[in-house]
C-alpha cells in the first residue's frame, strides 16, 4: 500500500543559529559564530558548538551567555533616505545621531553597508542576513550609483583617469562609469562646480571622495541613488519605505 504524505502548506521556518542571532541585533554574525564555537550558545537548554545548527524561531529557545535571543519570525527590509549628519551605525561613542534614531520601533534592524556621516541618500535596513551579505560582500560586485557635486579646477582628461585607474593609499581605484550631469547654465555661472553621476562597485571607505581628492577636487555633496536593484526613488531625507 502506498503511503500518502500530507503537507500543511506551511513554509519551512528553520534557519541557522548564527544568522538568527545576528538578525536579533544582539551581536554581529561574526561574533555569533565565535560565541557558538566557544560553547556560549544553547538551543532549548543544550549547548552546541557546531556551525549550521538549525533553529525554529516559532518553537525553539536560543540563548547566548544565558540571555534569551528574541528570534524574528518575519524578516523586514526598508529603503531609507539617510540624511547628512547621521552616522550609519547602531551606536555612536560620540553621541551623534545614528540611523537607529529613525528605527526606534525595531532596534534589531541592521544597516546594509556604509554611508558616511557627510553623505546622504539610499540606505537599506534589514533583518535579512543573506541580503546584507549579497549587497555588501566584494565578491558580488554590486553596483552603486551616486550623484556627486564637486568643486575645483577640473583637470584635463579627469574622467578618463577616473575610469582607467587612480592610485590611492590602499591600492588603485576605478569608477565603473562617470557622466557629467552639470547643466550648461550652471557651467557658465559656476565654472568651478560640477555635478556627476558616478557608478562604482567598490566598498572601500570614503572611496568616491578620495578618488576626486586625487584629482584635486573637493566633494561638496554626495547622494546615493541606487544600490543593486534598489532605488531611492522619491523618498525625502529621514523617510523610509518597507519593501
Amino acid at each position: 500500500m502506498n503511503k500518502v504524505r500530507y503537507c500543511s502548506g506551511m513554509p519551512e521556518t528553520k534557519d541557522r543559529a548564527h544568522k538568527l542571532i545576528a538578525q536579533s541585533g544582539l551581536m554581529s554574525r561574526r561574533k555569533a559564530e565565535t560565541a557558538i564555537t566557544e560553547g556560549r550558545v544553547a538551543l532549548n537548554g543544550v549547548v552546541f558548538t557546531q556551525m549550521g545548527q538549525l533553529v525554529d524561531p516559532s518553537n525553539d529557545v536560543l540563548t547566548v551567555d544565558g540571555v534569551k535571543v528574541e528570534l524574528k519570525l518575519n524578516k523586514q527590509t526598508f529603503l531609507f533616505y539617510k540624511p547628512r549628519g547621521v552616522v550609519t551605525t547602531k551606536h555612536d561613542e560620540l553621541g551623534r545621531p545614528t540611523v537607529m534614531d529613525y528605527f526606534k520601533e525595531d532596534l534589531s534592524l541592521n544597516p546594509v553597508g556604509r554611508l558616511d556621516f557627510d553623505s546622504e541618500g539610499l540606505l537599506l535596513m534589514t533583518h535579512d542576513g543573506d541580503l546584507l551579505l549579497n549587497l555588501t560582500h566584494p565578491r558580488y560586485g554590486i553596483k552603486k550609483e551616486y550623484e556627486v557635486d564637486v568643486a575645483g579646477n577640473t583637470p584635463d582628461r579627469m574622467m578618463e583617469h577616473l575610469l582607467d585607474g587612480v592610485e590611492l593609499d590602499d591600492g588603485v581605484g576605478v569608477f565603473d562609469e562617470i557622466i557629467d550631469r552639470t547643466e550648461e547654465e550652471s557651467k557658465v555661472k559656476f565654472p568651478q562646480m560640477r555635478t556627476y553621476l558616478v557608478t562604482v562597485s567598490e566598498g572601500r571607505n570614503r572611496f568616491i571622495r578620495r578618488m576626486f581628492s586625487a584629482m584635486k577636487l573637493n566633494v561638496t555633496r554626495l547622494k546615493r541613488l541606487r544600490m543593486g536593484e534598489y532605488e531611492l526613488g522619491d523618498l525625502k531625507p529621514g523617510e523610509k519605505k518597507e519593501i
